[in-house]
């Protein structure tokens, strides 16, 4: 068994007396076996989700893009991410296609501004060539209409206008949510009425989708209706070979009624036990599942709290911290893409969900989305969240096809307060595997107003020879401001990159500090550790 160390050497905290760092000598050896190492990670493994309700939003129109959006997207491509995009969530199973209609996306509200209907006419399509070269696309079909033909037009639409660009086919979102009377809790009755309508959608549209469509959708919710990939695998959803990857949603907490609201504090959402725990328990079975059948399997959508999010809670640094750290727990699990999702809150979720759209009916955006794309009385001026740059330390950390294993928590650590990653990459020709980054997370909240000092890990991370670091940071876990939010020193608030950036080198102690609330990126600039 190969392996690697990390030592947590000296743990310093402020002595409550004197405020003084005390020092304990503390030794772990995290053990990684070959075997436990992930499949190399591809480009399109950062990706996104957006609601198609508000696409207008986040992108524009295709003569007019929406700046501020695209400019994300800019930098993560200069890192080499090439994203697929699904637009997708709880509005796709309202759209429908009119080939006269001039805008993107018209939406239809009844009088209390639930969304009913999303009408996308053939700008929607053609603003994909808006996007950075290499980005692709999932063509998303209504299911919840019960209408194979307007599910058809969708998909005929697409394929007509931009068939190069998809890369899969998904029909409805999140079954598990529909009415009970749909398929009156069968998988089976689901999985008939399924490849009934991907069947004719392929025969509409020269069988292109075959072998292209994601299954499942489904969400992690206990209901009566069983169509994770862990249920539809063994009860034959691909038994006429349609599917070619599985799809499930990643929700560990939400805001939709008042109990589950309660529950979604920043310690919580930043318990790494916990967070392990919810991904192997709840996702990784389907995963499992769609590697044995010799599938792959994405998170379709995900984010830290459903229904659009928590105010001073998803809107702050904490996210960061949280989404770095759960899209690489997904890569352990060779995901083969994760889909971050952005949109706004939607009244048609619950009667007694957190959050609700502005005053003037216009879109409270989610609080959990990269960016608040337009001005809204809801949310105020546009801007970019402090997320915004975990996503720079993930594209960062896979890139050109990464391989990563999960570490063990040094001894004298919370297991709840730590993570920490390897990054491989074969060596020249080849040949064996060799440590060539490392990603290192302290969940410890340290929040604004706090008394004492924050406490600081001090790593030794083994013999190596020199190493570059980049470090996510904030002034407090809390922090609001994207402004005070830097990625390696630089901020992203405006969507351009502000301030010089900032490679800091280990010392002759290989040691690297990491401060409560904060996470490191080092990149070894020697072979590393054989493998």
């Amino acid at each position: 068994m190969k392996f690697i160390l990390l030592s947590a050497n000296c743990v310093l905290a402020a002595a409550a007396a004197a405020g003084r760092p005390k020092c304990a000598s503390v030794h772990a050896l995290s053990r990684t076996p070959a075997s436990a190492i992930s499949q190399p990670h591809v480009p399109q493994f950062v990706s996104y989700s957006f609601e198609p309700a508000f696409w207008t939003e986040f992108f524009g129109e295709p003569d007019s893009p929406r700046e501020l959006t695209f400019s994300l997207l800019n930098h993560l491509h200069e890192r080499g991410v090439r994203p697929i995009i699904r637009a997708g969530g709880i509005t796709m199973d309202s759209m429908v296609f009119d080939p006269s209609q001039k805008l993107s996306v018209v939406r239809t509200e009844n009088e209390e501004g639930g969304i009913y209907r999303t009408t996308i006419g053939p700008a929607f399509y053609q603003h994909w060539d808006n996007f950075p070269e290499g980005t692709s696309f999932v063509s998303t079909l209504n299911f919840g209409n019960n209408s194979v033909s307007i599910a058809r037009d969708l998909a005929v639409a697409s394929y007509q206008l931009q068939r190069d660009k998809i890369t899969y086919y998904e029909l409805g979102n999140e079954p598990t949510n529909y009415p009970t009377s749909r398929w009156n809790a069968s998988t089976e009755a689901y999985i008939s009425q399924w490849q009934e309508f991907t069947e004719e959608i392929d025969a509409a549209i020269d069988d292109d989708s075959h072998g292209r469509w994601w299954a499942s959708s489904a969400t992690t919710d206990v209901t009566p209706l069983k169509v994770r990939p862990s249920d539809l695998i063994p009860a034959g959803v691909n038994s006429t070979g349609q599917v070619g990857l599985y799809s499930i949603h990643s929700y560990a907490f939400a805001t939709c009624e008042p109990p589950r609201a309660a529950r979604a504090t920043i310690p919580n959402i930043l318990n790494h036990t916990d967070l392990v725990r919810y991904a192997d328990d709840e996702i990784y079975p389907s995963a499992q599942a769609a590697l044995a059948s010799g599938a792959q399997w994405v998170v379709g959508e995900f984010n830290s709290i459903a229904c659009s999010g928590k105010p001073n809670v998803s809107d702050t640094f904490a996210q960061a911290l949280w989404t770095a750290d759960v899209e690489l727990l997904y890569a352990v699990r060779n995901a083969s893409s994760v889909h971050l999702h952005q949109g706004a809150t939607l009244a048609f979720q619950s009667d007694q969900q957190l959050n609700t759209p502005g005053d003037d009916g216009s879109p409270g955006f989610s609080s959990y989305s990269l960016l608040y794309p337009v001005d809204s009385t809801k949310r105020g001026e546009a801007r970019v969240l402090p997320v915004f740059v975990s996503q720079l330390l993930v594209a960062e950390a896979l890139a050109d096809g990464g391989r990563i294993a999960a570490l063990e928590t040094p001894r004298g650590v919370r297991e709840q307060e730590f993570s920490a990653y390897a990054v491989f990459y074969p060596g020249e020709g080849g040949g064996e595997l060799r440590l060539a980054k490392l990603v290192i997370l302290n969940m410890k909240p340290y929040y604004a107003g706090q008394e004492a000092a924050p406490s600081k890990l001090s790593l030794d991370i083994g013999k190596h020879g020199g190493a570059t670091v980049k470090r996510m940071t904030a002034p407090f876990v809390d922090e609001k401001d994207a402004a005070k939010v830097t990625w390696a020193g630089q901020s992203f608030r405006t969507g351009e990159a502000v301030g010089e950036l900032a490679l800091e080198r280990l010392g002759r102690d290989k040691r690297v500090s990491v401060r409560d609330s904060e996470a490191v990126l080092l990149t070894f600039e020697d072979d590393g550790l054989k493998f």
